[in-house]
């Protein structure tokens, strides 16, 4: 089973937190979004997403992750906050069979500026905070990749 530890506002953490006590269930979508296009000058190159939105708790989470990453169906977020770093809340949920998709002509790095500020505004007129992170290996020689 794959986990992942996301860092969010302290909010949004004592939200889920008290999910969590009053034993409330998270509802959950999980999905792939996948961004194509090219360049000028450049070939078509496409940047793939693991997107999770937890519904009642108004929060998404994005991460940019290697193309080539096999995802499991089943999923543990983990979140944490400043307030309380060394205790994590983990919501399970099942990645669904569903890929979005969307074309923007770029450089990787424009494409999840673009995927990144639309899904924002989405999530916003629907009340939710999202989060995007960069999961895949640094590429420092080029300026690309995750960032601290």
């Amino acid at each position: 089973m794959l986990q992942i530890m996301c860092w969010v506002d302290s909010e949004d953490y004592w939200y889920l937190n008290s999910m969590n006590e009053k034993k409330e269930s998270v509802d959950f979508y999980a999905y792939r979004f996948v961004v194509e296009g090219g360049g000028e000058g450049m070939g078509g190159s496409s940047i793939s997403l693991l997107v999770a939105e937890f519904i009642n708790a108004k929060i998404a989470v994005g991460f940019v992750i290697p193309n080539d990453f096999k995802l499991d169906k089943d999923i543990t977020f983990r979140f944490i906050c400043n307030d309380s770093p060394s205790k994590d809340i983990a919501v399970e949920c099942k990645l669904s069979d569903e890929v979005k998709k969307a074309a923007y002509m770029g450089n990787d790095l424009e494409k999840i500026e673009y995927i990144g500020f639309t899904l924002e505004k989405f999530y916003e007129g629907h009340d939710a905070k999202f989060y995007l992170n960069d999961l895949r290996p640094g590429r420092e020689e080029s300026g690309e990749g995750a960032q601290p």
